[in-house]
């Protein structure tokens, strides 16, 4: 099945963002079009401008974007929507929101003077630009879908991550749900506060990674709706911020429908820019197979959404999926493409591909 995808980067430094656009044609040779992120506002006007240049017509008046999926809330992911809401016509989106599982969670708080209605408001601003999304939604009579595993989206998509009651677990655990007492907010927010100055001081071989097991990413990182998309000759994964208890939901479920993901994908997101928070060794050995000998590919694909001139991915991050064959890029600013039995664009010319090294970065100094 001929199908597209494109991350798409601004040409100026910026936050590490999202924003991803595909399409594939149905049986009828009729384009379907979706988009997956948008970034922030700066990420959504590209995007904006990239679709109108490449999936429709010049003069083509009735632009219509038949689902968006808004991965989880994060500003780098969510905000850039807004762009996409507000310019296409938009048949559906597929996203979670927060404060409707409020119920779920009541009882877990804590706190007598927190009400229901309070909760509410309370997750409506914390997580606002989902919100904002579902205001833009609201007024413009777009459908907002409930997003969990098992969820099929236009027949060729399906949710692999997170389940509904992963996602209620995540919203107890995280710190901007006022439940529980604040010493029990993850440790990894001050982590991920860190940004920057990666000092590659520490020496690994091909046979022998510094990448860690155990690693833990935010919940609301690991909120991330994950899609697996069947082009029937080959499928891919997208896969947002998504760490690795997500990661394993998905491989797990991949298994149970008997679409296993190391058998099938041969494109794929890096999760969370090439973090190193988000894969271990055993989730990767799983996800895309383990380390092949040097200089072995086995046709597999891994895209990185990184800003221009950003620390991300990580090497180590980068190597990790070397070692195990998968061939690695990064947009670092500009557009990049894959695609399957769709037309050339003229013009476009090839990327040169991440290549392993041996130096990575320091776990101690870098958080």
């Amino acid at each position: 099945m001929a199908y597209e995808i494109d991350f798409i980067g601004i040409d100026e430094e910026s936050k590490d963002s999202d924003a991803i656009a595909f399409r594939w044609k149905d049986e009828n040779g009729n384009y379907k079009i979706g988009v997956y992120d948008g970034g922030i506002q700066a990420y959504g006007e590209k995007l904006q401008e990239h679709l109108n240049q490449y999936y429709f017509d010049k003069n083509e008046t009735n632009k219509v974007i038949d689902f968006v999926i808004c991965s989880h809330s994060d500003l780098d992911h969510a905000s850039g929507l807004k762009t996409i809401l507000n310019n296409f016509k938009v048949n559906a989106l597929y996203m979670n929101r927060q404060w409707l599982y409020v119920d779920d969670v009541f009882d877990k708080v804590s706190d007598g003077r927190i009400t229901k209605d309070s909760l509410q408001r309370r997750l409506k601003e914390k997580y606002k630009y989902v919100s904002e999304l579902e205001d833009i939604a609201n007024e413009k009579g777009i459908k907002i879908i409930e997003t969990f595993q098992g969820k099929i989206i236009e027949d060729k998509l399906i949710v692999m991550s997170p389940t509904k009651d992963f996602y209620l677990d995540l919203l107890v655990e995280s710190d901007k749900t006022p439940l529980v007492a604040v010493e029990n907010a993850s440790f990894v927010k001050d982590v991920f506060k860190k940004i920057g100055n990666y000092i590659k001081n520490l020496f690994e071989s091909w046979n022998e990674e510094k990448l860690r097991e155990g690693v833990e990413t935010t919940p609301e990182n690991e909120m991330s709706i994950v899609i697996l998309g069947n082009m029937e000759e080959e499928s891919f994964l997208l896969t947002g911020d998504v760490g690795i208890r997500g990661l394993d939901l998905a491989i797990t479920y991949s298994e149970d429908i008997e679409s296993p993901i190391i058998d099938n994908v041969m494109f794929l997101q890096i999760p969370h820019h090439g973090g190193r928070r988000n894969i271990s060794p055993s989730i990767l050995n799983r996800m895309v197979g383990e380390i092949v000998d040097e200089e072995t590919t086995t046709g597999k694909t891994a895209f990185v959404s990184a800003g221009k001139n950003s620390d991300h991915p990580l090497q180590m991050v980068v190597n990790a999926f070397v070692r195990r064959g998968v061939k690695v890029y990064k947009n670092n600013g500009k557009i990049i493409h894959h695609h399957r039995n769709m037309p050339e664009r003229e013009g476009w010319t090839s990327i040169t591909k991440l290549n392993f090294d041996s130096y990575v970065e320091d776990w101690e100094n870098n958080g």
